[in-house]
Order: structure tokens, then C-alpha cells, then sequence
């Protein structure tokens, strides 16, 4: 069953104009929020160590006690960029006060 709707009073280029002017104040408004996805980038002990600018035993010992967060993909080792980068940032913040 199909249903008819009718409008009084507007013609239809101000209904489409009064469209689009509703979805572009939308899309502005959703696209102040729209934060994109990082994609994660996976680096291994050695590029962490040298991010860090600590040795690889260091890394091994940060990731056994939990200061650095270690991800464990297959049979290796791997470790989120951003969460290094984040030390690194924090470390700077600590030092500067």
C-alpha cells in the first residue's frame, strides 16, 4: 500500500532548497566531531629501544613488569607506537615541572 503525502504551501525547489540547507548544517555540525582512526603501527623491541633510547634488556624488563605495555602477535613481540610515544610525552611533561 502506498502512502501520498502532500505539501501546501512551498513550492518544491523551497522544500529542496530547505533540504539541503538541514543537511549541510548536519554534515558541519557531525564533521566538527569526526575524530579519524589512527591506524596502529606495530614496532618491535628493537625499534622500541630505540625510540626510547634505552637498551633492549631495559624493554625486556619495562614489558615484564608492566611499565611498558607488550602485545604478544603470533610468536613475536610487538608494541604500540603510540603507547611509547605517549611514555615519551608524559616523561617530558614530568620533567619540565
Amino acid at each position: 500500500m502506498k502512502t501520498i503525502t502532500q505539501l501546501y504551501g512551498i513550492t518544491p525547489e523551497e522544500l529542496k532548497k530547505e533540504l539541503l540547507e538541514g543537511i549541510s548544517k548536519e554534515l558541519k555540525r557531525l564533521s566538527k566531531d569526526f575524530r579519524p582512526k589512527e591506524p596502529t603501527i606495530w614496532i618491535t623491541r628493537k625499534e622500541a629501544s630505540e625510540l626510547l633510547g634505552v637498551s633492549l634488556v631495559t624493554i625486556h624488563t619495562w614489558g615484564k613488569e608492566g611499565i611498558i605495555t607488550k602485545y604478544k602477535i603470533g610468536n613475536r613481540i610487538r608494541f604500540r607506537r603510540s603507547d611509547l610515544e605517549k611514555i615519551l610525552l608524559d616523561s617530558n611533561e614530568e620533567a619540565s615541572k
